[in-house]
């Protein structure tokens, strides 16, 4: 029996998936959980190298910058097929897909217990605004490019802005936010769940998926805007089974299996055969899928210059520390 490492965030390959990979390959499946990108790319770095990583799409980009990404083998991915072409090909980060893979993509936003907030929501503005009301019950994400872009839309800056003066804008607003927080926690849908936290910055799937658990969730997409993202699958340049690795990728992107985790995730498919196998009221989810009106006030997190990044993280320093 093979042994086969997964490194992936909480919560976010259906244990199913794993067990019927283990069964048809004989193989031992080890799952590693990290908390956030900052720490996948770290533990990236410092090694052993696991077989199989789900970064996001700018994860993707520094990665395959540090060369710990393994080039993928299409001829051993035949499942390929399978997506849509837009997720195949012309990908920002990832142009034929040689690295990486669309595991499912979403958007940031925010969410909230509607049995405890009774007010609509609309925008970053309300989110900071109701913060305030609802103190000591509020949630951001341990994520710096989510939490300092959500404070960049709400000053009307890019998503990606890295300028002293755009930074400085965010950082008023985020040590205004600050002293109401509950917690900056990336697994975030338990306190949500029990009611300690009524206010979160989030993912789109996870209120999805609490709404599906019967919590009383609405998520918002704000009207300032915010961010479209995309999760990945890959494979380790120093991966200690690439042939396993391949056969991983090439099972997730069966269409009986991605809708699987389309619907374990509550998260959008890039895979088009999968898609079908959905049902109507997931494929109509809004949320899930949302319309062109919403997409267009949408941003991917891209690339930042040296410079700009580091002034961003001296701000995340600020911030969290």
């Amino acid at each position: 029996m093979k042994h086969f490492t997964l490194l992936t965030w909480p919560d976010y390959v259906d244990w199913q998936t794993l067990a019927a990979f283990e069964k048809e390959f004989d193989a031992a499946v080890n799952l590693e959980i990290v908390p956030s990108a900052v720490e996948l790319i770290e533990r990236m770095k410092s090694g052993p190298a696991p077989d199989v990583l789900c970064p996001p799409d700018y994860a993707v980009r520094e990665l395959s910058a540090l060369n710990l990404l393994h080039i993928l083998d299409h001829s051993l991915l035949p499942n390929l097929k399978n997506l849509e072409p837009r997720f195949l090909h012309g990908r920002a980060h990832d142009p034929e897909s040689n690295i990486s893979i669309v595991k499912d993509w979403g958007t940031t936003g925010f969410m909230y217990r509607a049995d405890v907030i009774q007010q609509p929501l609309a925008s970053w503005s309300d989110f900071w605004r109701v913060a305030q009301e609802f103190s000591g019950r509020v949630t951001v994400l341990d994520s710096p490019g989510e939490v300092i872009g959500a404070a960049l839309k709400m000053r009307g800056h890019s998503y990606n802005a890295s300028s002293d003066a755009e930074l400085a804008d965010a950082q008023i607003e985020l040590l205004n936010l600050k002293p109401h927080l509950l917690a900056f926690e990336t697994d975030y849908k338990p306190l949500l769940a029990s009611g300690e936290a009524a206010l979160s910055l989030g993912w789109n799937g996870d209120a999805a998926a609490l709404i599906a658990q019967g919590v009383p969730m609405r998520y918002v997409v704000p009207s300032e805007g915010s961010q479209i993202w995309e999760d990945d699958w890959a494979i380790a340049a120093e991966a200690p089974e690439p042939e396993l690795a391949h056969a991983f990728l090439n099972f997730v992107l069966r269409p009986e299996i991605a809708a699987q985790e389309a619907r374990y995730t509550r998260y959008a498919t890039g895979n088009r055969a999968a898609f079908k196998l959905l049902d109507d009221a997931m494929r109509n989810d809004e949320s899930t899928y949302p319309p062109s009106s919403v997409l267009d006030k949408l941003e991917s997190g891209m690339p930042i210059d040296a410079e700009g990044q580091g002034r961003r993280e001296e701000l995340w320093k600020v911030v969290r520390g």
